[in-house]
């Protein structure tokens, strides 16, 4: 399990009204880099809602490829054009809430929408999690039409040539 989210979970379980600026500068002291303020109050939200692990995964699942990025930004100078994250969300362009990142394929997909209108893809390897997801999901009052489940059909290599 990722240590800074661990160490927010520790944080919210042992005072949930922790304020925004205490949490990310304890976290900026401890992991050298913190967490903004309107991440801060997602997450709590999430917890006291029991959906913190996924709201994790929706606001850092790229933040390896952000890291490779700056890292890769600071040893060569680039072009204008390959500049920019290619994965960070800007909110002037709509086709960056299209992009989603598939570290792996897993048997189950689920892709939906949130109300940000960010698009975002969970991947489990039973269809009983898969459905939980959904659920919840529906429950939390995104709209069926904005989610798409996937189930992963293996094929033999000589069918799909």
């Amino acid at each position: 399990m990722n240590q800074r989210k661990k160490f927010v979970g520790d944080s919210f379980a042992a005072n949930i009204d922790i304020k925004a600026g205490e949490l990310s500068a304890a976290l900026r002291d401890k992991f050298g880099k913190g967490v903004g303020f309107v991440e801060v109050k997602r997450l709590r939200e999430a917890f006291v809602g029991g959906t913190f692990d996924r709201v994790w995964e929706e606001l850092f699942r790229d933040e390896p490829t952000w890291e490779a990025s700056s890292l890769d930004l600071s040893r060569e100078k680039k072009s204008r054009g390959e500049r920019r994250k290619k994965l960070a969300v800007r909110g002037r362009r709509g086709i960056d809430r299209d992009k989603v990142t598939l570290p792996e394929i897993r048997g189950h997909m689920v892709l939906y929408r949130t109300a940000d209108g960010c698009l975002n893809v969970q991947q489990f390897d039973s269809r009983k999690r898969a459905g939980e997801l959904v659920k919840q999901l529906i429950h939390e009052g995104v709209k069926a039409k904005d989610i798409h489940w996937f189930r992963r059909h293996e094929m033999e290599s000589a069918l799909a040539a």
